[in-house]
Parts: structure tokens; C-alpha cells; sequence
């Protein structure tokens, strides 16, 4: 029987005969009935008139040939690692590589990497098993205030094969197998690690039986330690204005500088302040059972002066006159009201508070226990006044000191400080010279002590006799700190010292001084005037100059000196302060030697400011050479004066 196949060619005439026939196509015997090829159309057509059997036997036999080779390797079945149909006469292989979780071994020896196998090779699998098993992490916050806790469980683990078809190159793979979990940790065990962690305070039980029944925890808190509560600490609630500024919140607003300081008079039986107990507070306890102790907030003890009584803990005025505390003594002061001081009247030296509503004129002197308050001039006289000093109009020739014995308090303070920062680096130089033996096992500490001094320290010897003379001046000469700095800082004192740790002695001491003087040492206290000329102008707090600015005068102020009127003048003189200066118009046209000197830390600032004016920052000046305009001032950090500004 014969069979017709067509296609577009012959080639695909008997590709398609030999599938459906399943025969090859060198067996097919054919004859071609079509052939078509034209440009729209091919078409060939084949008549299958015999098959040659003998062919197809062959090709049947290659078929069975290429079917056993493909049988031919290596597989895994059911987890079990067979080799099949290897020659093992001509010494046949098939490739087989390990992975994770097993441990594979031909002929009994472990096998790490890719290995050629035959069918006499022996191949066993050793099953990799990772027990259960659990972790617990114990962690601390900073301040050891709280303990927290995190548990992990991780299940018992076991892998097994993948089954693989026969291949020459056989990759293993595995699979993992989850088994039972840890069993999970007691609450007494959790307390014994708590216990070796040294975590014995603040246990929050609760908590942990809840966690020892959780499978697994992160970071959650188990221990807690009792904070500190603080002392609140006595306050004193003031019933009169003080000599505290009285600030606007619009910034934009004039401010009436004149006027900022206007106190109130206060009745006999009113109250002055009241003190108002604190609360007492608690130490604390860390979660190591270690006490944590509070800051004992310090007492006050309310003092009064003249003019006032102490009932309970109300101060209460006895008198009609103006309140006033200063280094927390409450008082009230009478007023003294006179329309000049001259020769007529003579000089003044009242304990309260002294209102002129005229002029000082010249030859004169106002010494007052708190405030000064003048209406008009000052002409060549002087004004001594423990409080704020207020002049409405000029101040010509004169001396005004304000808070006078509070400026040698501050002076004396600051060398104090300084003093103390200069001992410290003493005692790290000395310390460092004899850790590294500079120079040499037969120097005794004094003695190097010394050496320092004359050479790094130069400084020491001056700031001592300051310290000295101060004390001396205030009969506190007989203190152990101005005894100590005699005998062993001060010319060849320095030898007696048999150990440098004498310094901390030293040290201690000033640190007290400088607590017991800054409780000492008054509120600032301000100075208020219209204009200066040849003055001389020293204040414990600020310098307001609220009119035309002043001329060749020395001002002085621990705070800040500031002129407030829009084109005020600065011109000749030296102004000094701590903090800031700000000008309007520093200088002339002429060039007018001005200095304005501040600290290290101080601004300048100045409107405009003509060539020739002096700023100085410390021991760091600068003068400056053009008139300028929107100057500013200041140390920079590389430790020179730095002039910001624009030329006029």
C-alpha cells in the first residue's frame, strides 16, 4: 500500500513521512508525483511505494542503543545514591559533587568536592543532624536603670536528598527538615541568669512568668530601677519689683530707658517676700541594687536688714520706703529727697535711697546705701551708690561708681577663676614631667613645681600677690588658702612642696572661695545718664547712655556698655566691658584715638566707626584704618580680631 505525503519541499515531504512511518528517512523508498515552484506557490508531493526493512532493524537497534545510553549515571531515588549502567570493564564514570547537610563517602572516605565515581565505587550518605537549641541575651540601658531581655529557640534540624534522574554529572541537593523545639526557659531559670548578671533589683515577676511561657522574646523589659526624685528645692516669691529689667516682648517697641528701672514705694505691713518650702525628694536604686543619691537642694534662709521683720516665713516691711535686696538680705529704705546738693547742703551719705530732682553741683559727693536718682546734672562731683545710679540729664567731670564694693568682688572672682584653671595645668605639666622622667629621677616635685612657674607659668606669681592683697584688704588674712599660696606658691615656696598632689589642696580651697564669693557677690547694677564728658564711669552691671553719647570719659562696666539713641556719639576715651559694647557712632571724621575694650568672648558692634578707633579683645587689638559703616567685632576662631564690615 502506498502513502502520499505533501509539503512546500522535498525535505519536509520526508521529515513528515518518517514521523508518522517512525522510520528513517534513508529507509523510505519514494517517488515524486508534484512538483510546483512558482513564484506565489511550492508544493511537492511524494508517493511511499516501500520500506526497507533491513534499515529499520538497524535504526530500531540505534534507537535502543541511544535509549540505554541515556540510562547510563547516576541518580538519587527515595534518598539513596544509585549508579546505574556503568561498564565497570571499560571503567565507565559518571561525576557526582557533595553539598550541605550530609556527609558523603566513597569507598569509606569523605568526599568535599566534585568526584568521579564507577559502578564498583561503594557510595554511603551520612545525615547531618543540628540538635535544638536556645539562646537568651541579657542587655542594660546606660544609667543601669533598666534590664531587658531577648530568647531565641531554634527546633532541632535534619536534612535529607533530593531525589535526582539519571545523569553523568550529579549535583546533590538536600532539603531541610524541622524537628521539636527546646524545651522553653523555667521562670526560676531566668532568675538565676538575672542573679548572675548581677541584676537583683526592680524585678518585674509578672513580666518574666509571662515571658518563660512565650516561644521567644526581643528586648522586652524585665527589670526596672527606682529614679531619682529630686529635691524641689526653697523659692522666695518677691512681692516688689526688683532691679530686674523691665523687658518688652515686642522687640520692634521703643524702649523708655529712662524709665525701666522706676521702683515702686511700699507701705508699713506689707509683705516683701515670702519663702516657700520645697519638697524633699528620694534617692534611687539601680537594677544592681546599687543607691543612687539625690542632689540635696540647699535651704535658704531669708535675711533681713533694716526696715523689715522676718514673721514665719513672710517678710514684712516695718516702714514706709523703698524695698531692696542685695546678697539676699530684704530691707526697705527710707527715701532722701533734696532739690540740689551744694555747698549749702554739703555732701550726702545716706544708708536708703537718695532722689535729687536737681543737679550735684561741683565740689560734691552723694553716697548712697541703694539708689541715685538725679533729675538733672552732675558737674564735677562724685556719686558712690551700692545701687543703680540714674541721671536724666549730664555728667560732666564726674566720677560715678555704682555697686562699688561688688566690682572688686568681680575682679577679685574672675582672678579667682583664672587662678584656679592656671593650678590645674600646673599639677597636669607636673604630673606628665614625671611620668616621663624629662628631667630626671633627682628633681623633687617642688622643684619642678618651680621650674614651671619661672618658665610656663610666669603669670602665677602676679595673679598670687592679687589674691594676697585682696584678702589682706578685706582681713581675711589668716584664711588656710591665702597661708598655702605664702608659704608654697609665692617666691622659693614652691620648694616645700614634697608631693605635687599638695596642688589639689590648693585647688579645693579655691573652689570654695569662688562658690562662698559668687553667693557674696549682688545682683548687677546698672548706671543710667543722658550724656559723659571727662567722666569716669565704672558699674558692677551695665552702662546705658541714653542721649547725645559721651566724650573723652572712662567707662567701665562688668556687663554691657550700650548707647541707645540713633546717632549717638562715641568719641575719645576708653570704654571697658565683659560682654558686648554696642555703638551708634564711634570716633570722627578727625580721626579721635577711641578704645573700646571687651573680653575674649566680647562683641563690638558699631553704626559707623571712623579710623583710629581701637578694639580690643583680651590681649588681641586691632585698630582700625577707614571709616566704616555696620562693623562688627569679635575674636575669631583662630584666635585674632576679625572686623566684619562695609566702608562708609
Amino acid at each position: 500500500m502506498s502513502l502520499i505525503f505533501s509539503a512546500t519541499t522535498l525535505e519536509r515531504c520526508l521529515e513528515k513521512a518518517s514521523n508518522e512511518l517512525k522510520v528513517p528517512k534513508e529507509c523510505l523508498e519514494y517517488t515524486i508525483i508534484t512538483q510546483k515552484n512558482t513564484f506565489f506557490k511550492k508544493k511537492v508531493e511524494i508517493e511511499i511505494s516501500e520500506v526497507n526493512e533491513k534499515d529499520n532493524l538497524i535504526s530500531d537497534k540505534e534507537l535502543s542503543n541511544k535509549e540505554q545510553e541515556a540510562h547510563k549515571g547516576i541518580k538519587v531515588k527515595d534518598g539513596e545514591i544509585i549508579i546505574e549502567n556503568l561498564d565497570y570493564e571499560s571503567n565507565e564514570t559518571a561525576m557526582i559533587h557533595p553539598c550541605n547537610g550530609i556527609k558523603l563517602l566513597i569507598n569509606g572516605e569523605e568526599c568535599i568536592s566534585k568526584t568521579a565515581v564507577t559502578a564498583l565505587d561503594n557510595i554511603e550518605v551520612e545525615y547531618v543532624t543540628k540538635e535544638s537549641s536556645r539562646k537568651i541575651d541579657i542587655t542594660t540601658s546606660e544609667d543601669k536603670m533598666e534590664a531587658y531581655i531577648t530568647i531565641n529557640y531554634f527546633p532541632e534540624c535534619s536534612f535529607e536528598l533530593v531525589d535526582k534522574l539519571c545523569c553523568r554529572e550529579l549535583k546533590l541537593e538536600t532539603k531541610k527538615k524541622k524537628g521539636a523545639y527546646p524545651p522553653k526557659y523555667t521562670y526560676d531559670e531566668i532568675l538565676i541568669i538575672l542573679r548572675e548578671n548581677n541584676i537583683v533589683y526592680g524585678l518585674l515577676n509578672d513580666k518574666i512568668k509571662e515571658i518563660s511561657e512565650k516561644q521567644g522574646v526581643d528586648r522586652e523589659l524585665i527589670a526596672q530601677g527606682d529614679k531619682v526624685i529630686e529635691d524641689i528645692p526653697d523659692t522666695v516669691k518677691v512681692f516688689f519689683e526688683s532691679d530686674k529689667k523691665k523687658t518688652l516682648k515686642d522687640e520692634n517697641a521703643k524702649i523708655d530707658y529712662r524709665n525701666m528701672y522706676s521702683i515702686s514705694n511700699i507701705s508699713s505691713g506689707e509683705v516683701l517676700a515670702e519663702k516657700i518650702e520645697g519638697v524633699q525628694g528620694k534617692d534611687g536604686k539601680n537594677i544592681f541594687g546599687n543607691e543612687i543619691k539625690k542632689k540635696t537642694a540647699k535651704k535658704i534662709n531669708i535675711k533681713i536688714g533694716s526696715g523689715c521683720k522676718l514673721e514665719e516665713n513672710k517678710v514684712i516691711s516695718t516702714i514706709e520706703g523703698r524695698p531692696s535686696c542685695k546678697s539676699g538680705i530684704y530691707s526697705v529704705n527710707k527715701i532722701y529727697e533734696l532739690k540740689d546738693v551744694d555747698i549749702k547742703t554739703g555732701n550726702v551719705d545716706f544708708i536708703g535711697d537718695v532722689e535729687i530732682s536737681g543737679s550735684i553741683k561741683s565740689g560734691t559727693q552723694v553716697k548712697a546705701g541703694n539708689s541715685v536718682t538725679v533729675r538733672k546734672n552732675v558737674e564735677e562731683a562724685t556719686i558712690i551708690a551700692s545701687g543703680q545710679v540714674s541721671v536724666s540729664a549730664n555728667v560732666l567731670n564726674s566720677k560715678i561708681s555704682a555697686g562699688a564694693n561688688d566690682i572688686d568682688k568681680k575682679k577679685h572672682l574672675e582672678i579667682l577663676k583664672q587662678y584656679d584653671s592656671i593650678i590645674e595645668s600646673l599639677i597636669s605639666y607636673t604630673q606628665q614631667i614625671k611620668e616621663k622622667n624629662v628631667l630626671g629621677n633627682n628633681q623633687s616635685d617642688g622643684e619642678i613645681i618651680k621650674i614651671l612657674i619661672e618658665s610656663k607659668f610666669k603669670s602665677i606669681p602676679r595673679l598670687s600677690m592679687l589674691i594676697v592683697s585682696f584678702e589682706k584688704n578685706n582681713s581675711s588674712t589668716d584664711n588656710d588658702m591665702i597661708n598655702f599660696i605664702r608659704k608654697k606658691i609665692m617666691g622659693l615656696g614652691p620648694i616645700k612642696i614634697k608631693k605635687y598632689s599638695e596642688l589639689y589642696e590648693l585647688k579645693n580651697m579655691l573652689i570654695n572661695e569662688i562658690e562662698i564669693l559668687e553667693e557674696e557677690i549682688v545682683i548687677p547694677v546698672d548706671v543710667y545718664m543722658d550724656y559723659a564728658q571727662d567722666s569716669t564711669i565704672e558699674a558692677s552691671g551695665s552702662v546705658f547712655i541714653t542721649g547725645k553719647g559721651q566724650y573723652v570719659s572712662k567707662i567701665t562696666a562688668l556687663n554691657n556698655i550700650e548707647f541707645t539713641q540713633t546717632g549717638a556719639v562715641c568719641r575719645g576715651g576708653v570704654l571697658h566691658a565683659k560682654d558686648e559694647i554696642k555703638l551708634k557712632t564711634i570716633g570722627s571724621i578727625a580721626g579721635v584715638l577711641t578704645r573700646v575694650e571687651v573680653s575674649k568672648k566680647g562683641c563690638i558692634t558699631a553704626d559707623i566707626a571712623y579710623q583710629n578707633t581701637v578694639f580690643c579683645f583680651g590681649e588681641k587689638q586691632i585698630t582700625l584704618d577707614v571709616a566704616s559703616k555696620n562693623v562688627k567685632a569679635y575674636l575669631g576662631k583662630n584666635g585674632m580680631v576679625v572686623v566684619d564690615k562695609f566702608l562708609l
